[in-house]
């Protein structure tokens, strides 16, 4: 049987609740790519419409549920280690050593990967701040990943990786932070110690909370994505829960140029970050 048609009325509500509720723009350009995300549920669900499974996931009593099986056919979790080293390497040379005369041998180094997929810049942060020999291991150290599709995070956390997420990567860096398996390469220990895994939604207030401030941030890729509220929500956001004095990495494609966040820019030769400002003394 073939999939029913995704009338005008449907597309309106799926794009404005899933921009209110996640910050995901579909907008009429991708109106073709949305019906092709919800297909797999609607059908698995043996529901006569992309309507049905829109009430359906607002109303039902396993709502939730069905909302975590469908946010991994919503979201793009492609990643790689060492993307985009020209952050990485600002990280290296400048971010950890400052931070380092900061903490001293004493304070706690924290990095966040938000939106992280399935971990591979949250363990590439772990790894470069080990490879720095800057701070006392494992224990000033603390890397958290977060992200809003479960799946993602359940491989996250079993950390074991195919060819296609060592793209571009020398074999030796491969060598030193993971294991060969028979199926795959998983992540030495040093790396987990370090790092943890959250569900949390950029777009949602107080998602920081409960996290203590980490002075960097790497949100890459993620807010292109976002409709325009939801770039503001999340710049806001993360800014909140940035530690004074802390650095926020965006992707290449990324900026917030035009949302009313204090941030400064800094810009270094292949890269460009903001710093929040320091706590008046």
């Amino acid at each position: 049987m073939s999939a029913p048609a995704f009338s005008d009325e449907e597309f309106r509500l799926w794009s404005e609740w899933l921009a209110a509720e996640y910050g995901l723009a579909f907008g009429p350009q991708r109106r073709d790519l949305l019906r092709t995300r919800l297909e797999p549920r609607r059908a698995a669900l043996g529901l006569e419409s992309f309507e049905q499974l829109f009430f359906h996931l607002r109303y039902h009593p396993e709502a939730e549920a069905e909302r975590q099986r469908l946010l991994p056919h919503l979201t793009n979790n492609e990643s790689y280690f060492l993307r985009e080293r020209g952050s990485l390497e600002v990280l290296r040379a400048e971010v950890l050593p400052a931070l380092r005369a900061r903490l001293g041998a004493t304070g706690e180094l924290r990095l966040l990967s938000a939106a992280c997929a399935a971990g591979e810049e949250a363990y590439t942060l772990a790894a470069v701040a080990r490879e720095s020999g800057l701070f006392r291991w494992p224990s000033q150290v603390r890397v958290t990943g977060l992200d809003l599709d479960p799946a993602a995070l359940e491989r996250a956390r079993a950390g074991c990786y195919g060819e296609h997420a060592f793209r571009g990567v020398e074999p030796a860096w491969r060598r030193a932070w993971f294991t060969e398996r028979a199926r795959c390469a998983e992540v030495r220990p040093a790396l987990r110690a370090v790092t943890v895994f959250q569900q949390a939604n950029l777009v949602q207030p107080g998602w920081w909370s409960a996290l203590p401030p980490p002075q960097v941030i790497f949100c890459r890729n993620v807010l292109i994505y976002f409709s325009e509220p939801a770039v503001r929500c999340a710049a806001e956001a993360l800014y909140a829960a940035l530690a004074p004095g802390g650095y926020l990495f965006l992707g290449h494609a990324e900026s917030l140029r035009h949302v009313p966040v204090p941030f400064t820019v800094e810009r270094r030769p292949g890269a460009l970050f903001y710093r929040k400002p320091e706590a008046p003394r």
